[in-house]
């Protein structure tokens, strides 16, 4: 969306600056002949104006298509990189309930070879 409105803004400016350079006076008469890539054509001055009114339009739809087109790209990476943050906190808890699952199975381990030990010296006596 970015690139096809930076197109069309760079697409009407040099059709705007091909009909100002080729035609050097006829935007002050009141009516006259402008050539466009070897066509003339007798237009008036409100022809003039609706054609500078139509370029100025496309202009500014070209840049409501990048604005909005950035927009979006921004949207997506901060909404990737929530994902990422998230999923890092996920696992950090997870590592943490499994190290703390780790230390009580590790204690429970020791608290039943001291019983065993234990039972084994009463047994010998």
């Amino acid at each position: 969306m970015t690139i096809l409105g930076l197109l069309l803004i760079l697409g009407t400016a040099g059709l705007s600056l091909a009909i100002i350079w080729a035609n050097d006076g006829a935007f002050t008469a009141p009516a006259g002949v402008i050539e466009l890539f070897g066509n003339q054509m007798n237009i008036t001055v409100g022809q003039s104006f609706l054609a500078g009114t139509a370029a100025g339009s496309l202009i500014l739809l070209g840049l409501v298509m990048i604005v909005s087109g950035l927009g979006n790209s921004a949207r997506r990476q901060s909404a990737g990189r929530r994902q990422v943050r998230d999923h890092r906190q996920e696992l950090q808890d997870l590592q943490r309930k499994h190290d703390a699952r780790s230390l009580e199975l590790a204690a429970q381990r020791d608290a039943d070879n001291v019983a065993a030990d234990n039972d084994g010296v009463t047994a010998q006596r």
